[in-house]
């Protein structure tokens, strides 16, 4: 076993990780498609009302992040807070929920947005089970790239991120101008939705799609300054993907039209037909292939940090030293990155065999939200605590402001999983079981609870 890379990445790699785990392009074809299912033409309104709930969200990895620089991140963090299980079990909440991060993103590619785009734009219906090797070859092409090393896969997402936000600018401001007299903020009213109830049920998925940007915390071992620059990395990526979804949120509402909205989301790819609609052919062409990178970089970014939790937890022997190995040429935890490319692969595999693509990146999805969500609320617990330890305790950041995430987060596991449906029934039955299994292991005899040195 070696370290990681110290010193390996700064900030601008930092920023590039955290938006590439909002995957803005990837996240507006899939997550605003399916807050649209809810909130209709309020749209604009849930994704703003969602700004202040992530601003208590990430107010959690952005404190942590002040004091403590590790590959662990929320396992860390929790485990700094109130102790040893409590951050194992944290650790293994948030690990689950990266590693279905992937398998809901490469199974949503093979088997439900190539097949809709061929079908929508070319006429093209594919071979039933042609989504199981244009997976794989996604998949293998994302877990290269991690295995290469740290720096070209922030690098990379770094540029395309960059390239995504602009491709998102540029084609929202085209709808708001063409729509001219069309322009109004009724969006912003919960009139549309028909009530504040489906406002707040797209908030949820709108909290989902921005929360990706604490995935920076996981990359502080091999940052230069990383009790400086995550923290910065966290809440500058988050403001501006935060800006970013409600803008194209608003331009998406007016172009489709504000009383058509039912049609949005059952449409399949709603994005392509108004950038087709609006801005032309090419455009089409750049923004597919922009989407399709979007969700590469959106799968490479939780492999990212996953593999460095994964490897933290080996590190300190709570998951097979197996897996804390790190690569001597690259500097990545590679066996780490191994297993969890293998395990994605067939996740998803036995996952779209069983309930087809669709409901299997439902299956999948739904999972990563109630473990990331319950892991969340896990470190809205710890915060206080910590900085109770070393006597830095403020009230409003450490004690009313994860006590609002942690209510909010309340609310977004209701009405993500109330009333029970196919196949959310099921992702909450599998996460209560391996919840129960993690918590198994943790008291055994296995885990050895003293505190790291």
């Amino acid at each position: 076993m070696t370290d990681l890379e110290k010193g390996a990445v700064g900030f601008r790699e930092l920023l590039g990780q955290s938006i590439a785990l909002i995957a803005p392009l990837g996240a507006v074809a899939a997550t605003l498609t399916g807050a649209a299912q809810f909130a209709l033409g309020s749209l604009p309104l849930s994704y703003l009302i969602g700004i202040f709930g992530v601003l208590f969200w990430i107010n959690v990895p952005y404190q942590f992040s002040r004091k403590i620089g590790s590959a662990g991140g929320f396992y860390d963090f929790a485990e700094k807070g109130i102790g040893k299980r409590f951050g194992i079990f944290t650790g293994y909440l948030y690990l689950f929920s990266y590693f279905n991060v992937i398998t809901n993103s490469i199974i949503f590619v093979g088997g439900v947005f190539i097949p809709s785009m061929l079908s929508q734009f070319f006429n093209i219906t594919l071979p039933s089970l042609i989504w199981i090797p244009i997976m794989l070859i996604f998949l293998a092409l994302i877990t290269t790239l991690a295995y290469l090393g740290i720096r070209p896969s922030l690098r990379y997402s770094l540029i395309t991120s960059i390239i995504e936000i602009a491709l998102l600018v540029i084609f929202s401001i085209i709808i708001i101008v063409k729509a001219g007299p069309r322009n109004t903020l009724e969006p912003f009213t919960p009139t549309p939705a028909g009530g504040w109830a489906p406002v707040f049920e797209g908030m949820i998925l709108a909290i989902f799609s921005m929360s990706g940007s604490s995935g920076a915390v996981y990359i502080a071992e091999e940052t230069k300054n990383p009790l400086k620059d995550v923290k910065k990395a966290v809440l500058i990526s988050f403001l501006i993907t935060g800006v970013v979804f409600v803008l194209t949120s608003y331009a998406m509402v007016i172009g489709w039209g504000i009383n058509n909205m039912s049609t949005f989301a059952p449409s399949g790819v709603p994005g392509l037909i108004l950038a087709d609609k609006y801005v032309g052919p090419i455009f089409v062409a750049i923004l597919l292939a922009f989407i399709l990178n979007s969700f590469f970089a959106g799968s490479l970014a939780p492999l990212n940090s996953a593999s460095r939790l994964l490897y933290a937890l080996g590190r300190d022997n709570v998951a097979p030293t197996y897996v804390s190995k790190v690569h001597e040429k690259f500097k990545s935890p590679s066996n780490a990155i191994l297993l969890l490319g293998l395990l994605s692969g067939v996740v998803s595999l036995i996952t779209g065999l069983i309930m087809g693509p669709f409901y299997g990146f439902l299956f999948l999805i739904n999972m990563s939200a109630i473990s990331l969500f319950i892991g969340h609320m896990l470190g809205d617990v710890a915060l206080p605590f910590f900085y109770k330890k070393i006597r830095e305790f403020n009230v409003v950041y450490h004690l009313i402001a994860p006590i609002v995430s942690f209510i909010i987060l309340i609310f977004g596991i209701y009405y993500s999983f109330y009333p029970p449906t196919y196949p959310i029934n099921y992702s909450a039955i599998a996460t209560a079981i391996y919840s129960l299994g993690v918590l198994a292991f943790i008291f055994s005899r296995k885990v050895k609870v003293s505190q790291r040195g």
